[in-house]
């Protein structure tokens, strides 16, 4: 990946002092520095602003800016944006991704999108913006692949605390996406890819349009992307019974056959005292049952990876209407569709003996049915463990992502190189996940307790339910839908103060206006449920000022001090639902020698709530099945909701680095980070391995067991129920967000990049790049101790590295790319275990044919070895894993991928 520096059209150097060796090289072939004749060809008709700082011609003092241009996009092997971001190693998939929702902030991930984790403090920590501007969004995340890659100028991606810059969310950093203003032709391409086993599949294509002239530039660009869903069927390690790897056996009796049970009594303390297999024929008599249970696979059928389906287009334009005055916009549209198959519904269905059905052991004393169930009081029941596999399909989710943004804008050129542009940003967002197959749970019941042939239903095997009755017992619908309107204001003025011995003095100062509300609706429960909507809003208005300070530059340098520049920033936000917030950052940079860049920043940052987090959709109860460290599962209940009290998130971040150029072509960088993040938002909702961690909860009333679990969920009896309610309750964690954490995460990154051209072998470039964090210690509580959850399952791992070798000789070009994550420990179980560390490499070849029309054939092999998930004794997830971590490794295995691109 090349390390640009870029020139203004009037010839006007600026540098853009990307960390010399960031860890942009990871995703594609490192490429030497783009010559200045070539940079000037590429850049739009503006002075550059790098993301960072509001100076115009000046890099981010203090920071590191990873760069990864259209070609890296191309040449990642990754069909969207989002997942060539997740490349970098200070990126965690953690949270918002289309794989795995059990971490911070995936529990709102409905629709199955991505988005962007720096250093694994939490999606919403990570601040995504476009061109420098916010982005309509679900009120919950940004996915960034609502760009198309060809419609991308490159990503630049500030891995540091950077509210005083940016205000909310940049707490991580900032990841921002520059639609392209540069292009002067057309390019196309496409390119399809498929898993070794053929189970897995993706194809893209895309065409951009851009022309150029004396005044301007006009561009478009259009993507259509297709990924296969991979089932867990197809993938082996995704298992329950997990001995034959060396760890539990998390086999279920929720099977078909079911396993019928008998309890000594229904209410809180009963215990099971016989448990009967259903043999594979059915029973009719209780002489046909056999002492003990059918255990098989839970989570039977579901995704691993969902299909998704995305087009998107996008736009630029730029005129000088007078040589001082220009306008210019930029516009995206984005529709993301989606497909999910969960497992097959199961429940544990008590059955009362006036179910014409009905079977139970002999010789065995059967309690009275509960209080609850609705029959005569002394009637006897059965439990049976039960998986609705043969009787009704699964409950498909489905649905989309879509919206729309345009910015126009207008830049004005003032006296003495000032310069004032402003711009507004109008944009809409429509999510919606649906599905019209869930357990009506009040329907079963009473088709268990019927006395009727024609209106019972048959748990005992032989599939004697009424054909007509079954579509009344699965007709559960879930309708989800955010509607989300924003419009941002900006204004901002940008220029030079006055001159020091060291250059100028430069200011930027600006407002921010954001306006945004939302329409959270749902309708769960029976067909026709209406759409029930609460329309939270919320208003933003910021202001803020850079200050640009050389002490010593190119006229004064001296021994020691060739250049010495101090930057301060500052903004002030005001929310109209959660306060006022002031923000300040500093940055310095130092070049003692020649070649040699220290550097070092300071600031503090903030996160507001989510609308969501406060207001929620609805309130409701979610039967989930949890990790158990002591062996098993547990089946338990999860209370979702807003939380009116929440307050916004702050964090102190500061960091120290250098960046080096000892010989010709070798760059070298190193930083070192302190995150100090409090108040954090903590969502227990979908964290299916709370359990592991259940102490940290102590005192917080969170996580409730045994008779104060079924409390719970009795004195919640109104709410809508998603699953059966086990009978009796023994575990309630309550999901709804709260003002409870505080992280500490400090680290390393570091890279270098060597390019080794020869006369006749070609060019050689190594890059290596890597993250390695020295400390992540978390409390739950403001009064709970610290505790160190650095490298342990489902939270930042220790180390990640990628390293690329490359060779371009001519029209020929190769690459080999090693991703390295290290081992770690699997504490979500009574004896922690060592998970091994995960290696991946890919390769890249390809062929470029002609000058002026240009085309390029490109064959690319991903896992080339074909390693697989390292093995994790987890429990099958209905948020993700099981077998492997979903969060660290990748399930589909060898992929073998073909592309073509022209340019003309």
């Amino acid at each position: 990946m090349a390390i640009s520096s870029f020139t203004t059209l009037n010839g006007s150097r600026i540098a853009l002092a990307v960390a010399l060796l960031s860890p942009a090289p990871v995703l594609a072939q490192a490429t030497p520095a783009t010559p200045a004749a070539e940079a000037a060809d590429e850049v739009p008709a503006a002075e550059i602003v790098v993301t960072g700082s509001r100076l115009r011609g000046e890099a981010p003092v203090g920071s590191t800016v990873t760069t990864i241009g259209t070609a890296d996009l191309a040449s990642s092997g990754r069909v969207t944006i989002d997942r060539a971001i997740k490349e970098l190693p200070q990126v965690f998939d953690l949270g918002v991704s289309e794989n795995s929702r059990g971490q911070s902030g995936g529990s709102g991930n409905i629709v199955y999108g991505n988005s962007i984790n720096l250093r694994g403090i939490g999606p919403n920590a990570t601040l995504i913006i476009i061109d420098g501007h916010r982005v309509t969004n679900n009120s919950r995340s940004v996915d960034p692949s609502v760009l198309p890659t060809l419609g991308v100028e490159r990503v630049e991606i500030v891995a540091d605390g950077a509210s005083a810059i940016y205000g909310s969310d940049a707490v991580a950093g900032v990841v921002n996406l520059i639609p392209r203003r540069s292009l002067n032709g057309i390019e196309a391409f496409a390119r399809g890819g498929i898993s070794g086993d053929g189970n897995y599949h993706e194809y893209s294509a895309g065409v951009a349009v851009g022309k150029k002239f004396e005044r301007g530039q006009v561009m478009v660009a259009y993507e259509h992307v297709e990924k296969s869903s991979l089932n867990g069927s197809d993938r082996s390690f995704f298992t329950s019974n997990q001995t034959a790897m060396g760890g539990n056996d998390y086999s279920v009796t929720r099977c078909n056959p079911g396993t019928l049970k008998v309890q000594s009594t229904y209410a809180t303390g009963g215990t099971t005292i016989g448990t009967f297999a259903i043999p594979a024929g059915g029973a009719t008599s209780g002489s046909q049952l056999t002492a003990g249970s059918n255990k098989c696979d839970d989570l039977q059928g579901q995704d691993l990876i969902p299909q998704q389906k995305y087009d998107s287009v996008n736009g630029t334009f730029t005129y000088e209407l007078t040589d001082w005055l220009t306008f210019f916009a930029d516009g995206f549209y984005s529709n993301r569709q989606f497909r999910r198959n969960p497992a097959y519904a199961s429940a544990s269905l008590i059955v009362p003996s006036t179910n014409p059905w009905f079977v139970a052991p002999t010789g065995v004393t059967l309690p009275d049915c509960p209080a609850t169930s609705g029959v005569a009081a002394g009637t006897k029941c059965v439990t049976v463990d039960y998986n609705f596999a043969k009787d009704a399909p699964r409950n498909t989710s489905f649905g989309w992502g879509e919206s729309w943004q345009i910015t126009p804008g207008i830049r004005v050129k003032l006296p003495h190189d000032w310069q004032f542009e402003a711009l507004v940003s109008k944009g809409k967002t429509r999510d919606n996940s649906l599905s019209f197959g869930g357990i009506n749970n009040s329907a079963v019941t009473a088709a268990l307790r019927s006395t009727s042939t024609a209106t019972a239903f048959d748990p005992f095997g032989l599939n004697r339910t009424s054909a007509a009755l079954i579509p009344s017992l699965f007709n559960q619908i879930s309708i989800n839908p955010t509607i989300g309107h924003f419009t941002g204001y900006e204004a901002r003025i940008n220029g030079k103060l006055f001159d020091l011995p060291g250059g100028g003095v430069k200011l930027a100062a600006g407002y921010e206006g954001q306006e945004f509300n939302v329409y959270l609706g749902r309708a769960t429960g029976n067909p026709g449920t209406p759409i029930a909507f609460t329309n939270p809003g919320r208003r933003v208005d910021s202001a803020y000022a850079e200050l640009l300070i050389p002490i010593f530059g190119a006229s004064n340098a001296t021994a020691g001090f060739q250049k010495l520049e101090i930057d301060a920033a500052v903004r002030y936000d005001r929310y109209s639902d959660v306060g006022k917030t002031t923000n300040p950052k500093i940055g310095v940079s130092w070049m003692p020698v020649s070649g040699l860049t220290l550097r070092g920043s300071y600031g503090t940052s903030f996160r507001a709530p989510t609308l969501p987090q406060i207001y929620g959709n609805t309130s409701q109860l979610f039967v989930q099945t949890y990790q158990n460290p002591a062996g098993g599962t547990i089946i338990g209940v999860a209370r979702s909701g807003g939380n009116l009290n929440l307050k916004p998130e702050t964090a102190t971040t500061w960091s120290v680095g250098a960046d080096w150029e000892p010989l010709p072509r070798l760059r070298l960088s190193t930083t070192y980070f302190n995150v100090d993040y409090k108040n954090q938002v903590v969502a227990l909702l979908s964290d299916l391995a709370v359990l592991s961690r259940l102490s940290q909860y102590d005192g917080t009333g969170l996580i409730l067991q045994g008779q104060a679990a079924a409390d719970a969920v009795a004195a919640l009896s109104g709410l809508v129920v998603s699953g059966t309610l086990p009978t009796p309750v023994t575990l309630f964690v309550d999901g709804r967000s709260q003002n409870l954490g505080r992280s500490i995460t400090r680290g390393i990154d570091f890279s270098a990049n060597y390019s080794i051209p020869t006369d006749k072998a070609g060019t050689f470039g190594l890059s290596v790049s890597g993250t390695y964090l020295t400390t992540y210690k978390t409390k739950q509580t403001p009064t709970a101790p610290y505790v160190n959850q650095l490298n342990q399952i489902f939270q930042p791992l220790r180390f990640k590295m990628r390293a690329a070798l490359t060779w371009d000789k001519g029209p020929f070009s190769a690459g080999i790319r090693a991703t390295h994550i290290n081992g770690y420990l699997n504490n979500a179980v009574t004896v922690p275990q060592p998970v091994k560390s995960y290696t991946p490499v890919d390769l890249n070849l390809s062929w470029k044919t002609g000058e002026d029309h240009q085309l390029i054939f490109g064959l690319e092999v991903r896992n080339m070895f074909n390693v697989k998930p390292p093995y994790v004794n987890l429990a099958p997830s209905s948020n993700g894993s099981g077998g492997y971590d979903a969060t660290t490794t990748d399930p589909i295995g060898r992929l073998f991928a073909a592309s073509a691109r022209i340019k003309w």
